[in-house]
């Protein structure tokens, strides 16, 4: 195994150290008209999270967890895929806060757009949805990466508590895992009594150390609030802030212990998700059950 991955010490705003090459479109004039825009047409509309509409047609997504990886994402999967991403009109730093300018994509979120449709027209909106997961898997990784970001950086979940506020890059799949489960080593249970629960974690630690194939790419927060719908079409995949190169199986699981609260999307996953190995299932289930997503 690899030198263990070390966290950096919690700093929100040293998040975005290093990070001003990702921005797009960064000039004055469009850091100006954003920030006016802010404090002035946004008043017209309805905030939606972090996400602030400025128009019709544009929003900014803006906050203190937000980073400029996110535009960078849309940016690169715009130009290398076919999937339907908001446009990035501009994204830039201002006093140690990311601002993304993006499209305000025009159609009802899936719970929503769900309530009016046949079931026809849902299954065609997931057979939509497969092929886009199937080209998102397609991209290939550049040779050596690991769990990253689409350009080799750190990573954003908010379900994984120990990032700092962000975490990795990591060098290899067995890495993360590693740090996943908080530096676990098979020794550590020398003294704990063998029961099933100790016969689970070996299994785990013996899978995630074991040998992965590469990364794929993944949106890592695919529930249905993140699915836009327009005249029985996906109109957009949104909120990429989690997404990177992660193991073949995270997609799946991700979506599957982020949304425990929602029996009807679970239930949907297999219709456009590729179902992981049961052994591999089943070692996240332990993991979760000890350190949750």
């Amino acid at each position: 195994m690899t030198s263990p991955y070390v966290p950096p010490k919690y700093d929100i705003e040293g998040q975005h150290d290093g990070s001003e090459h990702l921005a797009i479109n960064n000039t004055f004039f469009r850091r100006f008209l954003t920030r006016l825009a802010l404090h002035t047409t946004a008043r017209f509309y309805t905030e939606d999270g972090l996400c602030v509409p400025i128009s019709k047609h544009k929003i900014v997504k803006t906050g203190r967890r937000i980073h400029l990886t996110e535009g960078a994402t849309m940016k690169y999967l715009a130009k290398n895929t076919t999937i339907p991403v908001p446009k990035v009109y501009c994204s830039f730093l201002h006093k140690k806060r990311a601002y993304i300018v993006m499209e305000r994509i025009q159609g009802d979120e899936l719970p929503q757009a769900w309530k009016s449709m046949s079931k026809e027209s849902l299954e065609d909106v997931f057979a939509q949805l497969k092929a886009m997961i199937q080209e998102l898997r397609s991209l290939t990784p550049p040779p050596g990466t690991g769990v990253e970001s689409c350009v080799g950086g750190s990573l954003y979940d908010s379900r994984i508590s120990r990032g700092t506020p962000r975490f990795g890059p990591f060098k290899t799949i067995q890495e993360f895992h590693f740090w996943l489960r908080r530096d676990l080593k098979p020794e550590d249970l020398k003294d704990r009594e063998r029961d099933q629960e100790w016969d689970d974690l070996l299994e785990m630690m013996r899978l995630q150390d074991g040998p992965w194939p590469a990364p794929v790419f993944t949106h890592g927060d695919l529930n249905p609030f993140n699915i836009i719908v327009r005249n029985g079409k996906v109109a957009s995949i949104i909120d990429w802030e989690f997404s990177g190169w992660y193991p073949h199986y995270w997609e799946y699981t991700a979506a599957w212990f982020g949304n425990v609260t929602r029996e009807e999307w679970q239930s949907t996953l297999d219709k456009f998700l590729d179902r992981p190995r049961p052994e591999e299932f089943k070692m996240e289930t332990v993991r979760n059950m000890w350190w949750g997503i």
